[in-house]
């Protein structure tokens, strides 16, 4: 994802929001998503709808083109679905869902700014809302203490942290391994397998060493392991990760998260790309199951 406007989103003014989402499923949308647990080797994949942004600004289009791929889950930005305490708002977004058997799995923040509890507690209060169990951003470290605090008050929740490749302030996997060792277990990682390739680390070895706390992932490659700003990117599967040793480690952690697919290999014609992707994950993911 581009790093401009994913990290200019600050967690400022937000409005507290009261009550959670407990969504009961009817048979069929459970049906759904073990199938596509099923195709998919036994993960849950996702769309980051960010991808789709130069293909389509509608998203309720956004939804349905997830739902044409096969999926049930999606990733959200907040700048396609901004907080909000408008009930009305909340159940438009829910009847958008619905008739697709769709569900948010995580949303995105971008920025994670500052120790005000009450900002903090409004963010998490909508993402249940909402539904969403992950939220996935760049929490600075007046954030980190309020964050701990609110995750063993909402076990249910995780808080999971991107990196952005070269000179972020998440480069490395050793750096957000540091921040997170202080903290409750379920503040954990989102794993941006793409800009780990431009910080020259491996996902796969990402992986192992994230463990328990990799609540996210969201999936792109390149066509290489090489620590530089800009590199080719690639579908899913041809490029220089690989992928069935990949998920052999997300088999080897247990991971139950959100794997949410997020290319930019043609972002103004993205349906065929998601496609091989997409098919791409999934015959590597079954044959490691």
């Amino acid at each position: 994802m581009a790093n401009v406007s994913r990290r200019g989103f600050m967690l400022t003014g937000a409005a507290a929001v009261a009550g959670t989402a407990v969504l009961a499923r009817p048979a069929s949308v459970m049906a759904g998503q073990a199938a596509s647990i099923e195709e998919y080797g036994g993960f849950k994949m996702c769309i980051q709808t960010h991808i789709l942004g130069e293909y389509t600004q509608d998203f309720a289009e956004m939804i349905e083109l997830a739902a044409n791929f096969g999926l049930h889950w999606i990733e959200v930005p907040s700048w396609h679905y901004e907080m909000t305490e408008d009930e009305d708002r909340i159940a438009e977004v829910q009847a958008k869902l619905e008739p697709h058997e769709m569900e948010i799995a995580a949303y995105f923040l971008g920025d994670i700014v500052g120790g005000d509890e009450d900002q903090h507690r409004a963010v998490v209060d909508f993402a249940q809302r909402i539904g969403a169990t992950v939220l996935v951003g760049q929490p600075d470290e007046d954030a980190l203490p309020v964050l701990d605090r609110l995750v063993r008050e909402h076990p249910e929740m995780r808080v999971a942290i991107h990196n952005y490749g070269p000179g972020s302030q998440y480069d490395r996997v050793e750096d957000a391994i540091v921040a997170v060792a202080p903290w409750d277990w379920r503040i954990g990682y989102c794993l941006d397998t793409g800009h780990l390739m431009r910080s020259g680390e491996n996902p796969v070895d990402a992986v192992r060493r994230m463990g328990t706390r990799l609540h996210g992932i969201h999936l792109r490659e390149h066509d290489s392991i090489t620590r530089q700003e800009e590199l080719p990117e690639t579908i899913i599967g041809e490029g220089a990760l690989d992928l069935e040793e990949f998920c052999r480690a997300l088999r080897e952690v247990n991971f139950t998260g959100p794997l949410s697919l997020e290319i930019y290999y043609n972002p103004q014609d993205p349906i065929d790309s998601i496609r091989r992707s997409l098919a791409n994950f999934a015959e590597a993911a079954r044959a490691t199951a």
